[in-house]
């Protein structure tokens, strides 16, 4: 009989400290878990100074004290010493961090913390210039891509100021222009803000065609500033042409935009394309100017 008690109280022992055992894993898992989203809330996001969410947590704890040693600081964030010294090395060359020997062992602090306003002007301004050079590579791209293909490149705009691209496109593809100018054009942006765009085509000294109906606004000396803005104007009579849609062509582009709630804008570059509307154009220009009746254009035009 005290042998069979023996056993029982054997298992219940047994199973009180299974059950403790168990217990104990379960609450060590549960700091764990607690830790870590504590440490994720805690945690600032620094990305926009080149940092990513451990380099970041390394600069939090080196300005939680006044110097570490790598050691330290590895044990404190749980990372290992070899991948502590390639994060310090990284703050070190970008400034956040200084390394410096004390008692003949390595340590480091954090340097002040308005760095990282720097760098992430810095990180911006590469970003900017990395979109650029994209941009530009795309476009190269773009044409070979086209030529392969014989796809053509398609490319929306919306609104005032996404439009504006399409006249920076043109500056930047430095070809001649040839388009048909719609008078709503300055009624939608305003006379001076249409100059400024028809203008940057001016000071890059591309040459322009204009077909253009004669109640456009002009200067009126219109004839000295053509020549000077290398602008070769065809007229229309004033109801030719009252669309408040502009078309046009450089080199091997297309453009579209109409002015207006809709405003919208379009650029397509294809070789067959630009070279239809190149001829439409000469078609348009060259039987305007035939007519026996163009003598006389512009009869009424605005002076601005």
């Amino acid at each position: 009989a005290l042998y069979t008690i023996f056993v029982h109280m054997s298992i219940v022992f047994s199973l009180i400290y299974l059950f403790f055992y168990l217990f104990t894993l379960f609450c060590e898992f549960l700091f764990h878990i607690f830790g870590f989203l504590c440490y994720t809330a805690y945690m600032i996001n620094l990305s926009a100074a080149g940092l990513n969410p451990t380099e970041a947590h390394v600069y939090q704890v080196l300005l939680s004290k006044k110097e570490w040693k790598p050691a330290d600081l590895a044990k404190n964030v749980g990372e290992s010493r070899t991948n502590m010294y390639k994060i310090l090395d990284k703050l070190t060359a970008l400034e956040l961090a200084i390394k410096f020997d004390k008692s003949n062992k390595i340590h480091y602090r954090a340097t002040n913390p308005t760095r990282l306003v720097q760098l992430a002007q810095e990180h911006r301004a590469q970003l900017e210039q990395s979109q650029k050079e994209l941009e530009t590579s795309t476009q190269s791209l773009l044409n070979e891509f086209i030529k392969t293909h014989e796809q053509p490149g398609v490319r929306f705009f919306m609104g005032k100021d996404d439009i504006e691209r399409v006249y920076q496109d043109q500056v930047n593809d430095q070809k001649p222009i040839y388009f048909m100018l719609s008078p709503k054009a300055i009624d939608f942006y305003g006379y001076a803000q249409m100059h400024k765009l028809r203008m940057l085509a001016v000071k890059a000294k591309i040459p322009r065609f204009a077909i253009t109906p004669e109640n456009t606004r002009v200067p009126s000396n219109y004839e000295e500033t053509d020549k000077a803005y290398l602008l070769t104007r065809t007229w229309l009579e004033a109801n030719d042409y009252t669309a408040s849609f502009e078309w046009g062509v450089y080199g091997d582009k297309v453009y579209f935009v109409t002015f207006g709630e809709d405003a919208l804008a379009m650029i397509i570059e294809s070789k067959a394309m630009a070279e239809g509307f190149k001829q439409i154009f000469s078609i348009i220009d060259s039987r305007q100017r035939s007519k026996p009746s163009y003598a006389r254009l512009p009869k009424t035009y605005k002076y601005t």
